[in-house]
């Protein structure tokens, strides 16, 4: 084993160790924080390891101040605005839907203005203005090289995803909702910051430097669109849950929802694996070329093939989902 990686996998040890404490002894205290930060860190020490770099502790931290007061401030800007200006169109919004002979329950969740919003804020706003925020956090550690750029990027997103996780297990608790499923949801999806973060600090970093301007925009663009598509996966997740009321089979319904962000998550720690090399190459290459290889292609394939997974699973528990 190569002894680089054992600070990792100590760390992803005591995360495993304390979400069971959490669970099992239903602890919403110290248990929850550890598992909350563990996973993160643990991203955040693999590619620190993979990247051959020192820690960038100024961009941990940048993340988790700058990226999270960003994000808090935007999300009142939005809800502000939508309260102001939107939400009279509802009704047309609502006559959308039936026009477009959407399933009625799914027009009966989607006729709130206020799901509306949220869908907008969670899968548009939020990975443009998270990024920003982190980006800017990143900045801290002042990166002077691709490598350094990769690895700011990575802390600002894993210093920002142990506040989000923390904040929303610790609200769901506080509520009397289900904090245990926010976590176990979002755990699987540790790498999932740390990757969006890092491509759009590598292509700031790029832009900055006139390195490859196209390319720039293009790792910006990726690391807001691995962002997008991970929020609107999981909002799919509740819409779905809430418009077919599949509630009433939750145990079943819970295994479909984790074995699809399960698979979400590996497919986004396997790109961030596979980046981190990439910026290591004597030639950085950030194509897809490197899914020539036989070995890279294969694990790709069998990575790609999990997502049917979720899918089986929710034909088996939810025969009639399909059924209107």
């Amino acid at each position: 084993m190569n002894t680089k990686y054992i600070g990792s996998l100590a760390v992803t040890a005591v995360g495993v160790a304390s979400i069971s404490l959490a669970l099992v002894a239903e602890d919403v205290g110290l248990g929850l924080i550890l598992a909350g930060s563990s996973f993160p860190f643990a991203v955040l020490l693999a590619a620190r390891a993979r990247l051959s770099g020192q820690l960038p502790v100024p961009a941990l931290f940048g993340g988790a101040i700058v990226g999270a007061v960003v994000a808090v401030v935007s999300y009142g800007v939005v809800f502000a605005f939508a309260y102001a200006f939107l939400l009279g169109f509802a009704s047309e919004g609502t006559e959308l839907l039936d026009a477009l002979r959407v399933d009625a329950r799914l027009t009966t969740v989607l006729a709130s203005p206020w799901v509306l919003v949220l869908i907008a804020e969670v899968v548009i706003v939020a990975p443009v203005t998270e990024e920003f925020g982190k980006a800017l956090g990143a900045r801290w550690s002042k990166p002077t090289t691709p490598q350094g750029a990769l690895l700011a990027g990575v802390a600002a997103g894993a210093g920002f995803a142990v506040v989000e996780n923390i904040l929303y297990a610790l609200g769901g608790a506080w509520a009397g909702g289900p904090w245990t499923e926010i976590l176990l949801a979002r755990l699987p999806g540790a790498a999932v910051h740390p990757l969006a973060s890092g491509l759009v600090v590598l292509g700031w970093w790029e832009w900055r430097n006139r390195v490859d301007r196209g390319r720039s925009i293009r790792l910006i663009l990726g690391g807001i669109g691995v962002h997008a598509l991970w929020n609107g996966s999981l909002v799919a997740l509740t819409i779905t849950e809430i418009a077919f009321e599949v509630g009433t089979s939750s145990e079943a319904y819970v295994a479909v929802s984790l074995s699809y962000v399960a698979a979400m998550g590996a497919l986004v720690a396997a790109a961030l694996w596979w980046l981190t090399g990439s910026v290591m190459a004597p030639v950085r290459d950030l194509s897809l070329q490197g899914l020539a290889n036989g070995r890279v292609l294969g694990g790709w394939a069998v990575l790609s093939a999990s997502l049917l997974v979720p899918l089986a699973m929710l034909l088996l528990a939810f025969p009639d989902f399909y059924g209107g």
